[in-house]
């Protein structure tokens, strides 16, 4: 299955059911675990891999979504399973696909054929012009978000993620009545970037600002919840503004609530 976002950029959804919301709002819910294809003029590239737990899913909706000639590059946000977890069984650092991964040393992450990145590079893959953006919302310090200058589609990896109800797994921001929920948002970082409670807000919407001030961006594509569209970017981001003001609200910097 896969989701047209944009003319050359399709989400291929895969979620799970998400274990640990119970008592609350996303009680029930799914956690994406996506992927993207980019179609571009030299070749197809995914964004990210998928986890090990999908793998046979994902082989399946890239193989029904690439060319005849399958995939010609895959980039890597960072290398955890959750991103990098089929890096092998899509055939990606063999001759036929280009790997290209933002951590410091590929090398040492077992990815030693992959071509280095660093966060502020603009490169060249298949063609494409992708900008590799310092991100502010990440798990890992090697993560990078990635920017799209062909459809202005912005992959953000562990940020902007949000829950979703299990007959939505295959919903954009489009399809949710007012968008995506924000209490759906808020659950997703408070339980998955804990460092928010001990951030100020203000200096997170500074350094977003600048991202979205610097690049025109069409649609947000996050690897844990559905991809934000269109019109619905602004409202979207207004709403994480409001999560991570009531995150902050909700600790004490000593760690006492």
């Amino acid at each position: 299955m896969s989701v047209e976002l944009t003319p050359t950029v399709e989400w291929l959804p895969q979620c799970y059911p998400h274990e640990d919301g119970e008592g609350s709002e996303s009680d029930g819910y799914h956690e994406h675990v996506s992927v993207y294809l980019v179609r571009a003029d030299d070749g197809d590239i995914l964004v990210d891999s998928g986890s090990v737990y999908h793998r046979e899913e994902v082989r399946a909706s890239v193989e029904a979504a690439a060319d005849d000639a399958g995939l010609d590059a895959l980039v890597l946000s960072h290398s955890d399973y959750p991103h990098a977890g089929n890096v092998s069984p899509l055939g990606a650092a063999s001759e036929d696909v280009e790997l290209v991964a933002s951590s410091g040393s590929p090398a040492q992450q077992g990815l030693p054929e992959a071509r280095k990145v660093s966060i502020g590079d603009e490169e060249r893959v298949c063609g494409r012009r992708f900008s590799f953006v310092d991100p502010p919302l990440a798990d890992r310090s090697h993560t990078t978000w990635i920017y799209d200058h062909g459809d202005g589609v912005l992959f953000t990896a562990d940020g902007f993620g949000a829950y979703h109800p299990p007959d939505r797994c295959e919903a954009t921001s489009a399809d949710f009545e007012d968008g995506i929920p924000a209490e759906a948002a808020f659950e997703y970082h408070r339980d998955n970037l804990v460092w928010l409670r001990y951030v100020d807000p203000d200096k997170i919407r500074r350094a977003l600002d600048e991202i979205f001030a610097t690049y025109d961006v069409t649609a947000i594509a996050p690897v844990h919840g559905p991809p934000v569209v269109a019109g619905d970017v602004e409202p979207y981001l207004d709403g994480f503004y409001d999560a991570a003001e009531r995150i902050a609200d909700e600790y004490e910097v000593d760690g006492s609530t």
